[in-house]
């Protein structure tokens, strides 16, 4: 074992005591994809505030399974499933054409991911023009980026897009969605202002496409955030509360 990965498993063991699985099997690959010697340090560096362990162990992701990662920017979340789904599984790691000429970093941390693991496919697509197979995905991601949706999109549109999420996975297929937490029942108002979304929203999206709420986790609640401030603010950057629900499609 190298000093690298040593030190991430002292840290999945002592930050991330709740970390647990109905099989323990998935509980171990999941801590072998956050100790995989080739994750940027930068990646690294993030899992004490995105606390991955215990969203992947929540996700019900398993080996050999077909994994959308919507919005997935430069993979960080998509290294990881590649982890854990193996050589047997895919990812396919989604960002709009505008992300990808806004944020320049993308494709070349893309091309760098898509040449270190052969199960990850990069796709360019509108997220209400998804383009994936129907009844081919065991789940889909979207880890903080839905409040960037809303900005994008209008209702219609967002209603599109979770009716193709529906279609493109498989019966009993879930879709894992977390976010920065705004004021209840304050939709997407202020969203621009303070990257943030209400919950009962997202909810209320995805049950109109057919989706139930089937679970949610606690692993991302920081109760001392008041849903106030915007992310970026110091005062509760990394410490937001933010929903983790697990919606799934009927069998």
């Amino acid at each position: 074992m190298t000093i690298r990965i040593f030190f991430v498993a002292i840290f999945v063991a002592t930050i991330m005591p709740g970390l647990v699985h109905a099989n323990p099997a998935i509980a171990e690959r999941i801590e072998a994809a956050m100790a995989a010697s080739d994750r940027p340090e930068g990646h690294v560096k993030r899992d004490a505030t995105r606390q991955p362990a215990k969203v992947l162990a929540f996700s019900t992701i398993k080996p050999g399974d077909v994994i959308a990662d919507l919005g997935a920017g430069g993979g960080y979340f998509t290294r990881l499933i590649s982890g854990i789904v193996g050589a047997n599984g895919k990812v396919i790691a989604q960002n709009p054409p505008q992300w990808i000429e806004k944020y320049k970093g993308i494709t070349p941390s893309l091309e760098i991911l898509t040449k270190d693991r052969a199960n990850v496919q990069a796709l360019t697509a509108e997220f209400d023009a998804l383009g994936l197979d129907n009844a081919s995905l065991d789940v889909v991601t979207m880890a903080l980026i839905y409040h960037d949706v809303t900005l994008m999109t209008d209702t219609a549109q967002r209603a599109t897009m979770n009716e193709q999420i529906f279609a493109a996975l498989k019966p009993g297929g879930v879709v894992i969605i977390t976010d920065h937490h705004a004021q209840k029942g304050s939709g997407n108002v202020t969203t621009d202002e303070l990257h943030r979304i209400a919950g009962d929203m997202v909810v209320r999206e995805l049950e109109a496409a057919g989706f139930m709420l089937d679970a949610q986790s606690d692993a991302l609640h920081f109760a001392a955030d008041d849903r106030t401030k915007n992310v970026f603010d110091p005062a509760v950057r990394g410490k937001t509360d933010r929903f983790v629900y697990r919606f799934r499609k009927a069998n």
